[in-house]
């Protein structure tokens, strides 16, 4: 009896065992944290140069020019449903999940219409579906896949052979986490209300001061409007936080965009098709700007900085 206390722990001897565990686990459970996150993060960068493959199959396949964001499939309006890039791409993919990042936390934002029983589906339907996968985590660059919604829309669709620099233009980017920063000026809808995933995002500027470029009316585009800007870090913060605090007002359109999906930045895949890892601010530095220097599908316009200098 005496020999089996004398192998017991103490009360001393526990307390050193239960500090040293705690030691250990506020040591070990950050860098499983990070781990995980790291994971999260090559994961997404995997689904972004799938995505990048896909669209070079695309234009291999449709003459060199690459997807609208999106058109009505009636021509019109949305009553009839929506046609999307990611139909455009989905033949090229193994499965619509790659469309949804790891380390998105809604798990992707849902089309404005239910999904087409068959994502292939281009003519209007009643009642309408929209041509679009089931959940969407990324978006695309509007200079080179714009938001011509109509016919009559004055957006181009564009070629690859009119891109000057492919493999430093963003072609796919991070959508936002919040579906309020996405749907813009649509909060103010008190009817109707609809999910905006369809959307396309751009980071101009229709002047200096930071109005809104929305790349839909011919009085934003030649021969009214002959060059935008490019948008600010200030102007890009300013949104990025006022959206998710007082949806509503019109920030510019990179609020659409997820900044800082992985710690620092995200992942973005560029027109040639590859992908990488970025913060936001170096997206945006005016000296090796990622975003276009002409905004092609608006006839080339170029970018220009605050002084009015075409950025690089």
């Amino acid at each position: 009896m005496e020999e089996a206390l004398k192998k017991a722990f103490t009360l001393i001897e526990l307390l050193v065992v239960i500090a040293i565990i705690a030691i250990l686990a506020a040591i070990l459970f950050p860098v499983f944290a990070q781990a995980k996150q790291a994971a999260k993060k090559s994961a997404d960068l995997s689904n972004m140069k799938q995505i990048g493959i896909a669209v070079m199959m695309y234009l291999s396949d449709n003459e060199d020019v690459y997807p609208q964001a999106y058109w009505y499939k009636n021509d019109q309006g949305d009553l009839n449903g929506y046609w999307h890039w990611s139909a455009g791409i989905m033949p090229y993919m193994k499965s619509s999940e790659i469309f949804v990042s790891p380390g998105d936390p809604g798990r992707g934002l849902v089309p404005t219409n239910p999904p087409c029983a068959s994502i292939s589906e281009s003519n209007p339907s009643d009642p309408p579906c929209d041509s679009q996968v089931p959940r969407l985590s990324y978006t695309v660059n509007a200079a080179i896949m714009p938001r011509k919604r109509r016919s009559v829309d004055p957006a181009n669709v564009v070629g690859a052979s009119a891109i000057e620099a492919p493999t430093s233009l963003i072609a796919v980017a991070p959508f936002s986490n919040t579906p309020h920063c996405v749907n813009d000026t649509s909060n103010q809808q008190s009817t109707n209300f609809k999910n905006k995933s369809h959307r396309s995002v751009n980071a101009v500027m229709l002047n200096a001061a930071g109005t809104k470029w929305k790349g839909e009316a011919a009085s934003e585009f030649p021969p009214t409007v002959n060059a935008v800007y490019a948008a600010t870090r200030v102007k890009a913060e300013e949104g990025f936080a006022g959206c998710k605090t007082n949806p509503g007002p019109d920030y510019i359109q990179l609020v659409y965009i997820e900044p800082r999906r992985f710690g620092n930045g995200s992942n973005y895949t560029f027109a040639d098709g590859h992908a990488k890892f970025f913060s936001v601010e170096a997206t945006l530095n005016p000296r090796k700007w990622l975003w276009g220097r002409n905004m092609y599908s608006a006839q080339g316009i170029p970018v220009l900085d605050a002084n009015g200098v075409q950025v690089d």
